[in-house]
């Protein structure tokens, strides 16, 4: 039996409604005769909520993943507004990324010129309250649904109760990562009275060692095994999330089972960015086994939902740099998301609105692909060249290496 359906966005020519069953099967229907803008991204939902497992059903609410905002909601009829606008080749940076301090951020390292070295916390400055509102602000305006705080750990950021207070609840959602070197159920408790709807806590490997050595803290996987712990207490939505490359993707059935152990609502997989060698790029037959589990895990009740970026932003979305996604950086540069370093413009020096046009003429983004845009080759020597990063790819150091080993002989 279908519950009574819920007008989720209106305006003349189209009305958008949402309707739930006694299964909590959440289904998205337009009306009018502007329905076809709508289609596009209705059919791409309805068809998960239909073959895939919510991350969360509470009696008022589906939350289809600890990513998205929860059906319905005032964030979610503004997801379908930023949808409608994506239709028509407007495009919304529907997720804006900010990082809000210094301690331990990979790109503040780099920045500072002491990549490669153990973590440890800097020098440099914490970016103002003044300068993330400021971004916080321009990004709700723009359109934006969900803040993320990101970036190092950044509950090390003494304001981040107020910063995530500070979002307008009911314009976006609010999630933060942590590492959990500062954490607490009494922390976890304030976060979730002040708005914050998930949790993200990244784990390498279900090995302690490995993950310790990998964050270059002693004690690393403990402490986020425990902050997973205190969201999960406190009422929050809680995400296990791991990177995975070619050489790593074995390792996801394993990682599965230890957030199936811990209890998170959601198990994210993303896969890494080419990198500065490009050696452990993702390729078709890991972006399969991907699939496969992907499919296999959501097509089942019972255990955490999984997500990936790999189906995300390749299948349904395609990816989101410079399309549905910008990210700030502590300086206040704008970048099209956190893994391409390249700055479009800073917010203290001028409108985030303005960047993001700049952002939206780089033929990378122009149309929607399936794979990172640090695949296409032309802008990532782009990048690589803006970094001073070398930019041999795959091909050159299997050569290189080739070459060594023959010298040897």
């Amino acid at each position: 039996m279908i519950k009574d359906s819920i007008p989720v966005f209106q305006k003349p020519g189209l009305t958008i409604s949402v309707s739930r069953d006694n299964d909590s099967k959440i289904q998205l229907e337009s009306r009018g005769p502007f329905k076809a803008i709508a289609e596009p991204f209705l059919s791409v939902m309805n068809k998960r909520l239909a073959d895939e497992k919510p991350a969360k059903v509470t009696d008022d609410s589906v939350f289809p993943s600890t990513w998205l905002p929860p059906i319905p909601s005032p964030v979610f009829d503004r997801l379908i507004k930023d949808e409608v606008k994506i239709a028509t080749r407007r495009f919304v940076p529907e997720t804006v990324s900010i990082e809000v301090t210094c301690k331990y951020n990979p790109h503040v390292h780099k920045n500072y010129g002491i990549a490669g070295q153990k973590l440890k916390q800097i020098d440099p400055p914490e970016p103002s309250a003044d300068q993330i509102k400021s971004a916080i602000d321009q990004a709700l305006e723009m359109g934006a649904v969900v803040i993320t705080f990101t970036e190092g750990d950044p509950l090390l950021n003494n304001n981040i109760e107020e910063l995530i207070e500070y979002v307008d609840k009911s314009k976006a959602v609010v999630m933060t990562y942590t590492w959990g070197l500062d954490f607490s159920l009494e922390k976890a408790r304030r976060l979730k009275k002040a708005g914050l709807q998930t949790l993200l806590v990244s784990i390498y490997s279900t090995k302690p060692s490995v993950h310790d050595k990998m964050r270059g803290i002693p004690g690393a996987y403990d402490k986020a095994v425990a902050a997973i712990k205190y969201g999960l207490d406190a009422g929050l939505l809680v995400t296990m999330a791991t990177h995975l490359d070619k050489d790593r993707v074995g390792e996801m059935e394993d990682l599965y089972q230890l957030a199936k152990k811990l209890g998170v609502h959601e198990f994210s997989i993303w896969e890494t960015a080419p990198t500065i060698e490009g050696v452990k790029q993702m390729g078709a037959e890991g972006r399969k086994k991907i699939n496969e589990f992907y499919k296999k895990i959501n097509s089942h009740e019972g255990g955490p939902r999984v997500f990936s970026n790999t189906i995300f932003e390749g299948q349904m979305f395609g990816a989101m740099a410079g399309r549905r996604w910008l990210h700030v950086t502590t300086t206040g540069d704008v970048w099209p998301d956190p893994y391409i370093p390249l700055s479009y413009g800073n917010i203290n020096e001028e409108p985030m609105a303005e960047i993001w046009k700049k952002i939206r003429k780089e033929p990378v983004f122009k149309e929607k692909r399936e794979t990172h845009a640090l695949y296409d080759p032309s802008y990532l020597r782009k990048v690589r060249l803006a970094n001073d990063w070398d930019f041999r790819d795959i091909k050159d150091d299997d050569k290189k290496t080739k070459n060594n080993s023959n010298n040897q002989k």
